[in-house]
């Protein structure tokens, strides 16, 4: 081998000089120089790697850093180039390359705990959440009182829906640094996602006090505020959020939703076009627009958002690809003019992209397979609160024979109110299910011991269809509430009763329809001293027609026939009154749809009271919609005395009318046309005796039927119950 006469000491000492004195640009030419007489002096090495980091030439200091470690891995200074170089990654958002990095340092350094830490965190923000899991778990174990690694692995349980578990890990954290801003939001994220809108609130804004300056800090209280219903307050943090850093798009979505919530429906309309075009790929805004367009009854654009929204990522076990596909599902069930197998198509899809391939997770079941033993039942739904459930729900699990069924309820109410309170005390077991996993909820159903689980809430807000998916129990079956297949074939039974079906519509749910000797539902009012009042026309001189249905039922077909009927009753006005039309544009829009008709808008009443018996004393017949029928409030109208005509549709959404009209034995004010409905309406319009006798009576008639007869209900759910378990006892 040749001999030189370079000095590399030396050589090495003057790039120590030229660097102290700023001239890096020279000192990184004589550690070139260096390594080409001495391609393995670690020094030189180091030293390229870490003036590449510095000038965020990432990719070639890892170069040099990986030469670096190859020749001498326990140099003095290797950690914190290394760091140095990772933290130029995080500011440029290069997670892949990051991640890649921290496991080739890794290799040299399994037990430093900041390694594991930064892979953590690098997949993190690429939402790999289980593996980022398992690095953090190493990182803990290294390094157990360390409060950013502990934050980060509260960050990281939050994302697996485990927000109980990482509460515990945030408030280690915020116990050995209390003003440790990252960990009081992560910590106010968990709270609010268990429920705990209060202490979320506070938890937060002790964040926003130790630094108003971070945009998203303002965004995260907005949700916070959003969950606690405090809408306006919510719209004010993300806007504050926004004029601190406009181009955090990601506030958007938010900002849509809780104007959409304070009932300013064309303005959030008007963010989601404006947050367009900022970026088209957020899908997030996609789905916050697709809502606002469905509440506005746009159903087809929402349709086209919410598709594009679910575009960006195929993934089976997306939460947010699943809530949106439900909504879509939603906008389907209210379409005008689809056939009832486009529709069902959608939700088969749905089984096959979200839930069928959980088939895997199902087991063997341990129940005891005797027929007539005491049933454990249990009802999994958030509506364990004030909510319109309560109507139905209520009376059921009062009225249980407690000798024949045990009732568990499976609750993950938004919050708990006196309603709650009440529920837990008619229950035999009250399992609180809101910090579980749907993995974890199906382990404790089978813990359990459930025989027969039932769905109460379908594709509605909150629902736990993945844990049904996983099949925790030997029966299961969904009723009630959203009215219409869940598409899972993993749900036995649709349990509903023979009005709201036809005799082939088989092909239309995933479930085996199972229809009730009476009618689907039993219905306990709100209060039983709702007074009741005269006739309105007795007053006014006209005859008032009303609907107090959301506005998403309220479509092309529904008005051009309502035109029809107020065009044909000159004295005759209008009543339209739901939650959706709290926004006076969103008023004059539907109006529009009937003054095209030639009706005059003065005749429209457009608008939004609370509570709905107060509407009703006003009303002197209610018109059901098509072909999405109405629900509560056709109960609601009957027991303030005011008859409703329905028109017949595809089941089982289509036929709610036909449920409660058979129930109450009045099938004279069912159509199964159009026009056949008009007519219906207009010729008892006519008959103001009529109108007077209903008025007085129809209550009495309601409280005498089946709709109302509790114990004779829970009789017959339980006896589908039984007949559902001893088909599973005799089956294999």
């Amino acid at each position: 081998m040749a001999k030189t006469s370079f000095d590399a000491r030396k050589a090495m000492r003057d790039v120590h000089r030229l660097f102290d004195a700023g001239s890096v640009s020279d000192a990184r030419q004589g550690c070139l120089t260096i390594i080409r007489h001495f391609p393995r002096h670690a020094e030189a090495l180091y030293a390229l790697a870490r003036m590449a980091g510095d000038a965020d030439e990432s990719d070639e200091a890892m170069g040099y850093l990986k030469l670096a470690f190859d020749v001498m891995p326990h140099f003095p200074d290797n950690r914190k180039i290394a760091f140095g170089i990772f933290n130029k990654y995080l500011l440029a958002k290069q997670y892949p390359q990051l991640e890649e990095a921290g496991l080739w340092l890794s290799t040299y350094l399994p037990r430093d705990g900041i390694v594991w830490d930064y892979i953590g965190v690098a997949r993190i923000e690429q939402a790999k959440f289980p593996q980022a899991l398992d690095v953090l778990s190493k990182a803990i174990t290294l390094l157990p009182n360390n409060p950013h690694i502990l934050a980060n692995m509260g960050n990281v349980l939050i994302a697996l829906e485990r927000c109980s578990d990482a509460i515990v890990y945030l408030e280690k954290a915020l116990a050995i640094q209390p003003e440790m801003v990252v960990g009081l939001n992560n910590l106010g994220n968990a709270l609010r996602f268990i429920g705990k809108t209060e202490e979320a609130i506070a938890t937060i804004s002790k964040a926003v006090q130790l630094d108003p300056g971070l945009p998203y800090l303002y965004n995260n209280l907005g949700l916070a505020y959003r969950e606690h219903g405090m809408y306006s307050v919510a719209i004010a943090q993300y806007r504050h959020a926004l004029q601190l850093q406009p181009e955090l798009v990601q506030v958007y979505p938010n900002l849509i939703d809780a104007l959409r919530q304070n009932g300013q429906v064309q303005e959030s309309i008007e963010c989601g076009q404006h947050a367009l075009t900022l970026t088209h790929d957020i899908p997030e805004i996609w789905g916050a627009y697709g809502d606002t367009l469905r509440e506005a009854n746009h159903l087809d654009a929402a349709i086209e958002a919410y598709i594009k929204a679910l575009s960006f990522k195929q993934d089976s076990l997306s939460s947010f690809n699943r809530k949106i596909y439900t909504n879509l599902l939603f906008c389907l069930n209210y379409h005008p003019d689809l056939t009832p197998e486009v529709i069902y198509n959608a939700y088969h899809e749905f089984d096959l992209r979200f839930t069928a391939p959980l088939k895997a997770t199902w087991k063997k079941f341990e129940n005891a397979r005797v027929p007539g033993r005491r049933l454990k039942v249990g009802y999994v739904t958030q509506a364990f609160y004030n909510h319109v459930c309560k109507y139905f729900l209520l009376p059921l699990i009062e009225a249980h024979d407690k000798d024949q069924v045990e009732v568990y309820a499976y609750a993950n109410p938004p919050f708990e109110d006196e309603v709650t309170d009440y529920y837990k005390k008619q229950v035999d077991h009250w399992v609180p299910t809101r910090d579980l996993t749907d993995e974890a909820l199906a382990e404790r159903i089978r813990a359990d011991g459930i025989d027969v689980l039932v769905d109460v809430a379908g594709h509605t807000n909150g629902n736990r269809l993945p844990v049904f998916a996983r099949k925790p129990a030997p029966v299961s079956l969904h009723w009630l509430e959203y009215g219409y297949t869940t598409g899972l074939s993993a749900i036995d039974y649709y349990l509903t009763d023979k009005p709201t079906i036809t005799d082939n519509c088989a092909h239309l749910f995933s479930e085996k329809v199972w229809c009730l000797d009476g009618p689907a539902y039993v219905y306990r009012p709100d209060t039983r001293k709702a007074e009741l009042t005269p006739s309105p026309f007795e007053q006014t001189g006209i005859v008032t027609f009303g609907s107090l249905s959301r506005s998403t039922r309220i479509n092309h077909r529904v008005v051009r026939v309502w035109a029809t009927i107020l065009d044909a009753m000159p004295n005759s006005q209008l009543i339209i009154n739901s939650g959706d039309f709290k926004d006076p544009q969103v008023q004059d829009e539907m109006a529009s749809r009937f003054m095209r008709y030639g009706i005059e808008r003065s005749r429209l009443h457009i608008g939004f009271t609370t509570p709905s018996w107060e509407v009703l004393k006003h009303i002197d017949i209610s018109l059901d919609c098509f072909p999405h029928n109405s629900g509560t409030t056709l109960l609601e109208s009957l027991y303030m005395g005011i008859p409703f005509i329905s028109l017949a549709d595809r089941p089982s959404v289509g036929r709610i009318g036909a449920s409660i009209l058979t129930a109450i034995g009045h099938e004279e004010w069912q159509a199964y046309t159009e026009d056949e409905y008009a007519q219906k309406a207009i010729i008892l319009a006519h008959d103001l005796d009529r109108l007077r006798s209903l008025r007085a009576g129809l209550r009495q008639e309601m409280e005498q039927s089946l709709l109302m007869n509790e114990p004779a209900f829970a009789r017959s759910v339980e006896k589908a119950y039984r007949q559902m378990w001893q088909i599973y006892c005799e089956g294999q």
